[in-house]
């Protein structure tokens, strides 16, 4: 059976707490492909992690531990999520690891965050790598990668592909506040090329393109790789 890792982003997840609609609808959606995938989803922290941080990081709390904050609150999304879904991990995993030896047991496994320092999306590529996975969907709150802030600039550019050095070129830039925001941080894509893993940027809550990219291997967003 093929493999396949969903990498959601919290603002797509989240919304003062959780955006259930979406939810009930992805779950259906990820129930749909277990027919012919075995899913590995990692879920991002959102606004219930950036409601602690924006919090705590005036008081000068040490950065190690807003870190820990954001994985406790991934895991709180992820542990939300299973709660949609038949035959699935009730307990989430912290390490990539357990979550491979989850997807043998289930077919399916939901996680959030592992360690400090590790986004969800650098996880994400961890488990595509560890389980042999060949597709990584990156669920964003953005249809894809584009050359500016497409909030900012109506004139913003959608790249409709991107080589992984061309993808890396750009997240280094900005990464260092010299371009758009960040759509995959550099490790996760460092991670996706070296095992060619084919990525693809989408909107996270456009359900048909989770469908349509493991049907025709298309999509409206961006393919990188």
């Amino acid at each position: 059976m093929d493999k396949l890792v969903i990498s959601l982003g919290g603002s797509v997840f989240t919304d003062n707490p959780l955006r259930i609609g979406f939810i009930q609808k992805l779950a259906a959606t990820v129930t749909d492909l277990r027919k012919n995938y075995q899913i590995g989803i990692v879920v991002g922290g959102g606004t219930l992690a950036r409601s602690y941080i924006n919090a705590l990081r005036p008081e000068k709390v040490n950065d190690n531990v807003l870190d820990e904050i954001g994985i406790y609150a991934t895991r709180m999304n992820a542990l939300s999520f299973t709660s949609f879904l038949d035959n699935v991990n009730t307990k989430i995993p912290t390490t990539v690891n357990d979550a491979a030896e989850m997807i043998s047991l289930y077919g399916c496994v939901v996680m959030g965050g592992t360690e400090p320092g590790h986004t969800t999306d650098t996880v994400a590529a961890l488990l595509a790598e560890r389980i042999g996975a060949g597709i990584l969907i990156n669920g964003t709150s953005v249809d894809g990668v584009y050359d500016s802030d497409p909030a900012k600039n109506r004139d913003a550019k959608k790249y409709s592909s991107l080589s992984y050095e061309d993808a890396i070129k750009k997240s280094i830039v900005s990464s260092i506040g010299a371009g758009p925001s960040v759509f995959m941080d550099l490790t996760s894509l460092v991670i996706s090329k070296r095992s060619s893993i084919k990525i693809y940027v989408i909107r996270g809550d456009d359900i048909n393109e989770y469908l349509n990219i493991c049907s025709t291997g298309k999509t409206k967003g961006t393919t990188i790789g």
